[in-house]
């Protein structure tokens, strides 16, 4: 992930690495007077201006006053930001599965692998590799490994993908290195919510990421329990496989023109 959000029997990573942080809100600049914005005009009129209902008004005035939305709490980055799309056909996520068929002598590996992989990393700045991943998402139904059997009982009585097709990542803060050389390979880890079988925890990434133009590639990692997220580990009468369960996530990502 910063992505986030996978190809080797490392973690599987979500995922899907960065999106852009909001801009706090400015305050409105102090208006004007209207009696101080336009000259009156020379009257015989003893009538002080004072008397004027917009001269005697201290406030500012209502079109000042209301904020741009660019200054609004929760907008948009800046607009010096950059944002990048993940290029499904170019990124990958796996899963990899510790368990143990009852025919073999020793655990295995099980793992899992799709090219089902969506999302949009906001940058705060170009050429900065440091931001925010705005959503990054797994279709977890197209998982397949090297046993359809298993993929049966993954996709099946473990992940439910019927119901709940995806699992879904999102930054939580701003992420990345503070200075950046454009085409060097950075690692750091970006902290969010990974959501699978609609439960939603806190989920951290080790991302290592190279950002260079228009394109921005790398590798995430992490380790989750599925207990953690309402699923039971199976515990079948051919197979068991262990709590811990690791992701990674491969992607490509192009900037959004």
């Amino acid at each position: 992930m910063l992505a986030c959000g996978g190809q080797s029997a490392n973690p599987v990573a979500s995922t899907q690495a960065g999106g852009g942080a909001a801009t706090p809100a400015s305050s409105p600049a102090a208006a004007t007077p209207t009696a101080q914005l336009a000259k009156p005009a020379a009257s015989p009129s003893p009538v002080p201006a004072a008397a004027s209902p917009a001269a005697a008004s201290p406030g500012p005035s209502p079109v000042a006053a209301a904020a741009s939305p660019s200054s609004v709490a929760g907008a948009p980055a800046a607009s010096g930001g950059a944002l990048y799309r993940i290029v499904s056909e170019q990124s990958e996520a796996r899963y990899v599965a510790r368990e143990k068929f009852v025919d073999r002598p020793f655990p295995n590996d099980a793992i899992g692998i799709t090219k089902d992989v969506t999302g949009e990393i906001q940058l705060e700045q170009p050429n900065l590799l440091r931001g925010r991943i705005l959503q990054l998402r797994v279709d977890l139904r197209t998982l397949a490994s090297d046993s359809g059997q298993r993929d049966r009982i993954v996709r099946g009585e473990v992940l439910q993908t019927d119901q709940y097709p995806y699992a879904e990542f999102r930054s939580t803060e701003v992420a990345g290195p503070a200075t950046y050389r454009p085409g060097e390979e950075a690692s750091f880890q970006v902290p969010g919510m990974m959501k699978i079988r609609d439960q939603e925890r806190p989920l951290t990434w080790d991302v290592q990421a190279r950002l260079d133009g228009d394109a921005l590639t790398g590798t995430g990692t992490a380790s989750l329990k599925l207990s953690d997220f309402g699923i039971e580990p199976p515990r079948l009468s051919i197979l068991t496989v262990e709590d811990v369960m690791r992701w990674e996530v491969r992607f490509s990502a192009e900037r959004v023109p």
